[in-house]
């Protein structure tokens, strides 16, 4: 990347870091992203809606078995998504 493109991306950055409108947007289409990143094509066929507020990721999913399985391994989901995001923000999943 040139250096003008690199002063570009870190200006976006810090637009998307110091308001909080354009921060909490940036959050939830990133979370949602490495959401379906994480756990592949498969389980982004099932999930219907990625919600993310103050800490808490909920997760609509469409089939009940796969919600059962997510919610025996909330833990171990966690902690994924966590290693994947560039920030440690999910604190607690909530699977619908």
């Amino acid at each position: 990347m040139s250096e003008d493109g690199k002063k570009l991306d870190q200006i976006f950055q810090g637009m998307f870091t110091t308001n909080k409108r354009l921060a909490s947007g940036f959050n939830q289409y990133t979370i949602e992203n490495v959401w379906r990143a994480t756990f592949g094509e498969v389980i982004s066929n099932y999930t219907t809606s990625v919600k993310f507020f103050k800490g808490t990721l909920t997760v609509y999913i469409s089939s009940s078995p796969l919600k059962q399985e997510l919610n025996l391994t909330k833990e171990n989901v966690i902690e994924k998504l966590n290693k994947n995001l560039p920030y440690h923000k999910v604190t607690k999943l909530i699977v619908r």
